[in-house]
């Protein structure tokens, strides 16, 4: 099947983007960006067009202007001497996916009313280290509107994203997104996530080195293990004494091993170093009280039993 559209008289033109639009448009908003499309020519004066394209449309002025105020919010007209100041703090559409289109002009025309949100989009070119265009501009705007987050939260997000060498709006947007759902949703529980990350990846590292695993992936059981120790929030230097011990035992480097030894000391409250070596010295010293009181036990019974062989010669 194959479907031909038949031309016939004028042609009207609409951007592209119109289309991504037409799900969330309204019946009205739908007939008003065709009419104009088909009677731009009237245009050149808005008051006696308006009027006009209410007629042909057969619709109420105010649910016209409306319908024109919808399709200029998102970008798809613009309406000199009509001001419609886009809101940078409320939120662009019902729809996750979804993208404010302001052009260039609008832009320009927002970053004027809008002081605080030029400051943040200033600090935002700066942190990534370019000049915006519309398309970064609308990518900010979407983040802000979206979730209702602070610019300090923002600028951090975009920090850490440049720090992992990550600036694509898509993948930022993305991530902005599965933080929130997450509720990490203010300045101070982004500092921590991003501190605890930054922590699990070093120990990471170090972990890596410490087992000769290189750069290949932990196997499921390693990564089972290393996702406990970061679970128990034990420490590098803990984790290594227990890696030791378990190589002077003479099991090598032993991820079950090692990870007995460090769920045992977390049982017992041991979180450090030093509280292990103690832990370590107790222990020794129980067994090598154990060895003396059997000997002792062991001498006693030998001493017994020598005495009653010399009292049963005597008789």
């Amino acid at each position: 099947m194959k479907i031909s559209i038949k031309y016939a008289g004028s042609i009207i033109n609409l951007p592209a983007n119109a289309v991504d639009l037409v799900r969330d448009a309204s019946e009205v908003e739908a007939k008003v960006i065709l009419g104009i499309s088909v009677f731009s020519g009237y245009f050149n004066d808005f008051d006696k067009a308006l009027p006009m394209l209410c007629e042909k449309l057969g619709l109420e002025i105010n649910d016209t202007l409306s319908a024109l105020e919808f399709w200029a919010k998102n970008g798809i007209i613009e309406i000199d001497g009509l001001e419609i100041a886009p809101e940078v703090v409320s939120a662009v559409s019902e729809t996750d996916n979804s993208m404010p289109s302001y052009t260039g002009a609008q832009i320009t025309k927002l970053l004027g009313n809008y002081p605080d949100f030029k400051m943040l989009a200033d600090c935002a070119q700066n942190v990534l280290e370019k000049d915006f265009t519309p398309t970064d501009y609308n990518s900010l705007l979407h983040i802000k509107s979206q979730y209702k987050l602070t610019d300090d939260y923002i600028l951090m997000l975009l920090a850490y994203c440049v720090e992992n060498k990550t600036t694509n709006w898509a993948y930022i947007r993305k991530t902005t997104k599965i933080l929130y759902d997450e509720g990490i949703d203010t300045y101070e529980k982004l500092e921590s996530h991003f501190a605890a990350r930054r922590n699990k990846r070093s120990l990471e590292y170090k972990i890596r080195k410490l087992f000769g695993v290189g750069g290949r992936e932990f196997t499921s059981k390693e990564k089972s293990y290393f996702e406990n120790w970061v679970a128990l929030k034990l420490s590098y230097d803990l984790i290594k004494r227990a890696y030791e011990i378990s190589v002077d035992s003479g099991k090598g480097a032993n991820w079950s091993y090692t990870n007995k030894i460090l769920e045992n000391w977390h049982a017992s409250g041991i979180k450090t170093v030093e509280d292990a070596e103690k832990s370590i010295k107790s222990h020794k010293d129980k067994l090598n009280m154990s060895s003396f009181d059997t000997d002792d036990f062991f001498e006693a019974a030998l001493k017994r039993s020598s005495e009653r062989i010399k009292e049963r010669s005597k008789k």
